[in-house]
């Protein structure tokens, strides 16, 4: 049953919008501990994904910490790359150890120290420093990550937003809005490969429940959409407060020990 379980879902949506994140990872975490198998998590993790980190990309938005010229690049690959990802069948043992390797992989970049080239920098700034050079990199970056989002199940903003913070590309809060950006887009396209594997007009097929009931339900379908049903309200609710205390009341370090924690409980959760 996932109704007991709805305040743990809240308190990630709530953690993760914070820092302009959509939560997968954490989802994914708590639906493997419900026994949900990884063919029916991705989808309900990526629809989950995107509803916050769209709510949490319009509160960092409005607050003027996003960088076009930075997010425009990074997404060009990164859009087909995570469609291709989702598209791209994985076994469900290696899936839940591969996604525990990256979120321990995050909180190790979150932590090294970071160049300080743009510690101070303003959007303006990050902008007018972004010479040809790194805009390859950026997107080369985008399309790496990308595909790794889809096949994961992820936005991807677990990887982006360590790795521009220690290339001293962004302060948090800008990490937060391009990550959240970065995110939904992701998720969206990511969503779309996981539907060619599984048609939505597949419901002839019966399908395990996604907890250890022996009832069983009629179409993959079915049972994605009765838990994002179930999930989608308090999800909403901690993704609007969360991105609202992240983008105006949280401090950049406070930010940083907020992120670090949540994906290193969803990494230990995922690995054991």
């Amino acid at each position: 049953m996932l109704i007991p379980w709805i305040p743990l879902f809240f308190a990630v949506a709530f953690l993760y919008a914070a820092v302009g994140h959509g939560g997968a990872s954490g989802y994914l975490a708590l639906l493997a501990i419900l026994s949900m198998t990884a063919a029916h998590m991705k989808p309900v993790a990526l629809i989950l994904n995107l509803v916050v980190s769209g709510i949490a990309f319009v509160q960092f938005y409005r607050q003027k910490h996003f960088v076009w010229r930075l997010f425009l690049p990074i997404a060009v690959l990164s859009i087909p790359m995570a469609f291709w990802g989702g598209l791209t069948p994985l076994k469900e043992a290696m899936y839940l150890k591969s996604l525990g390797v990256f979120l321990l992989l995050s909180v190790v970049l979150m932590h090294v120290k970071k160049s300080d080239m743009q510690a101070n920098a303003s959007v303006e700034n990050i902008q007018g420093m972004l010479g040809p050079q790194r805009i390859v990199f950026a997107a080369f970056l985008g399309g790496v990550i990308g595909y790794l989002s889809g096949l994961l199940g992820i936005g991807g903003g677990i990887l982006l937003s360590p790795i521009l913070l220690l290339l001293g590309w962004t302060q948090q809060k800008q990490t937060a809005a391009l990550g959240a950006a970065f995110i939904f887009v992701n998720s969206t396209s990511g969503l779309f490969g996981s539907i060619q594997q599984h048609p939505l007009w597949e419901s002839s097929v019966t399908m395990a429940n996604f907890t250890n009931n022996a009832a069983s339900l009629d179409g993959y379908w079915i049972v994605v959409l009765m838990a994002v049903g179930t999930l989608l309200l308090p999800v909403i609710v901690g993704g609007a407060l969360g991105s609202w205390y992240g983008a105006k009341k949280f401090n950049q370090q406070t930010m940083k020990y907020i992120l670090s924690v949540v994906l290193l409980i969803a990494a230990i959760k995922l690995l054991l």
